[in-house]
Parts: structure tokens; C-alpha cells; sequence
């Protein structure tokens, strides 16, 4: 039996490193007496398989795993059983039992969007923050620079940029982005915003902001939809674990 759970990864679990996570899913199944199902070969591993990752320190609104199970069961029972065994911060929130030959969730989830609270560095009014994205936006090429152990590397981070939109709350700017994400590539928030800063000399206090990935779709003419809707779920009722 193969499952689709949405789940968050809110508060201390946002720390939880993203290798890390899949042993914290293995651990909890275990101690839940949920059993897992293996893959077959000289080495096997555990049929647990998530979305794109999560930066450390980036929380997680709506995260989604698939998790494959050696013989059927109640999936409102496995659920339950497993969201016992989970550390605070990792809250189920529904699931769905999915078809054998339903695509992986890295295979067909395309999109991501985001909330981020930036202080600011010096006052910014509506105005200015609505002329700085718009100007930023309107470019057809905007270069991001970034060093690492392979030294100097530029990319085109414009292309995966799909909206971005910024409202005054206080002494902060809090920004909506969505961003194409995929096996092509993508554009990490802090990227986004570090270039806003620097091309459009926008004062924000990057070092100081939090970001928190509100979801992450199957994108198709505009429409984003849940993976637990694709069309390869199994036609019956999702499993709703809220306030569990």
C-alpha cells in the first residue's frame, strides 16, 4: 500500500536537515508498528520519498511524503499510529492512498510558494517596494553571484521567478514569492531577495528573515493543484488527520 500524507514542518523541526528527516519518518514507523515496505537489491532501503527539500531552517506550511507499507491497512489507524511517534513541529495533515504506478512526488511537483518577513534596514514605503519589484520583474535577465568550494558561479535566476509581491507591516516587508522548482532547477527565497536588495538598492535586513514555503504544487495552465489530487491517487475520500 502506497500513501501520500501532507504533512508541516513547522517550529524546531524547521532545523531538521533534510536527509535527517527520512530517519525520522523510518524511526516513527518503526516504533508505530507500521512496516514499512523495502526495495530489493544487495542494499535496500526504505520506500520513503518526499518533495523538494527544504533549506535547514525553513518551515514547512504543507510538505508531502509518499511512504510505501508491506500489506493494506486502515489509513486513518496508520496515520494516527505514525503522528504519535512524531516530534513537535511535524503535524499530519491528511492522506491518500495512492496508485502502484502513480509518478513520484519529485517527478510531478513544479512549483513552490513562499512567505518571507524581511526587517528592514532603512524605512521603505509602499510605493518604493511596489516600484522596486515591478522594476525587478520587468527585467528579461537578472545574474545572482554566489561563491562556493567551486568558486565564482553566476546563473540567470530570473527565468524561475513566477511572482513576487511585498506589503508594509510595520518594520517589515513581507513578501509572497512562487518559484518554478523541478529537476531543471530552481531559485532559493534568500537568492531572490539578496538580488532585490542589490539591483533595485532596496535596505532590507536579510540576516534577519524568516521564511516559511506555504506549498508546493502540480502546476498546469496556471492552476495549481495538490499532489494528493493528482490523477493518480486511488478514487477514494482523502484521509483528513487535522487537529490530530
Amino acid at each position: 500500500m502506497r500513501v501520500r500524507i501532507a504533512y508541516t514542518k513547522l517550529e524546531e523541526a524547521k532545523y531538521i536537515a533534510h536527509l535527517d528527516l527520512a530517519k525520522v519518518f523510518e524511526r516513527a514507523l518503526r516504533r508505530a508498528g507500521i512496516r514499512l515496505a523495502y526495495s530489493e537489491g544487495f542494499n535496500p532501503h526504505p520506500k520513503i520519498s518526499f518533495g523538494s527539500a527544504l533549506a535547514v531552517g525553513v518551515e514547512g506550511e504543507r510538505e508531502y511524503v509518499d511512504i510505501e507499507v508491506q500489506s493494506e491497512m486502515d489509513l486513518k489507524d496508520m496515520v494516527g499510529r505514525l503522528q504519535e511517534q512524531l516530534p513537535q513541529g511535524i503535524r499530519l495533515l491528511e492522506g491518500r492512498m495512492m496508485n502502484p504506478g502513480a509518478k513520484a512526488l519529485m517527478a510531478i511537483l513544479n512549483a513552490a510558494s513562499y512567505r518571507i518577513r524581511v526587517p528592514m534596514a532603512l524605512p521603505i514605503s509602499q510605493s518604493q517596494l511596489e516600484e522596486a519589484i515591478s522594476a525587478w520583474l520587468g527585467r528579461k535577465e537578472i545574474l545572482y553571484v554566489k561563491y562556493s568550494k567551486k568558486g565564482r558561479q553566476e546563473k540567470d535566476i530570473r527565468p524561475w521567478v513566477k511572482s513576487l509581491a511585498g506589503t508594509i507591516s510595520g518594520d517589515e516587508v513581507i513578501f509572497d514569492l512562487e518559484v518554478e522548482i523541478g529537476n531543471q532547477g530552481s531559485v532559493r527565497p534568500d537568492e531572490v531577495l539578496g538580488s532585490l536588495r542589490e539591483v533595485e538598492s532596496l535596505h532590507l535586513d536579510l540576516d534577519q528573515m524568516s521564511i516559511k514555503r506555504t506549498g508546493i504544487y502540480v502546476s498546469y495552465e496556471g492552476l495549481n493543484r495538490s499532489p494528493l489530487e493528482h490523477e493518480n491517487s486511488v478514487d477514494s475520500p482523502k484521509t483528513s488527520v487535522q487537529g490530530s
